[in-house]
């Protein structure tokens, strides 16, 4: 299967709220995920976090596609709500092996989830 495929199915599995299709498309072992908020070495445990809240995304706008062999990067606008509703642009890249995804680093600025979850 090709890389974008994978990875369009899994984001799109996430948009649709379905965590068991969501899961589908991550490795079983050597999963690896990291962001501005947190870093992750389980699929399940993305999955449980992604649909915990996603309840504060009310839009996703896809605005650009990049693919290079086993890397896929997304550009994207997200439109969430904490207290006020804001846009964030994001950049998903992610690493497909075997057609399943083993790496996911997401990139955006984290400040505004930082005010609100101040780290002790």
């Amino acid at each position: 299967m090709d890389p974008r495929d994978v990875v369009d199915a899994y984001l799109q599995a996430i948009l649709d709220r379905d965590p068991g299709e969501a899961r589908r498309w991550l490795a079983d072992t050597g999963f690896h995920y990291r962001s501005p908020i947190e870093t992750l070495e389980c699929a399940e445990a993305l999955v449980n976090q992604s649909f915990m809240s996603s309840g504060i995304v009310h839009h996703v706008r896809v605005r650009k596609v990049f693919a290079d062999g086993a890397d896929v990067c997304h550009v994207m606008e997200f439109t969430i709500q904490i207290s006020d509703k804001f846009k964030v642009d994001l950049v998903h890249w992610a690493t497909v092996e075997n057609d399943r995804i083993t790496r996911i680093e997401t990139i955006f600025d984290a400040s505004r989830y930082r005010e609100l979850f101040p780290v002790e």
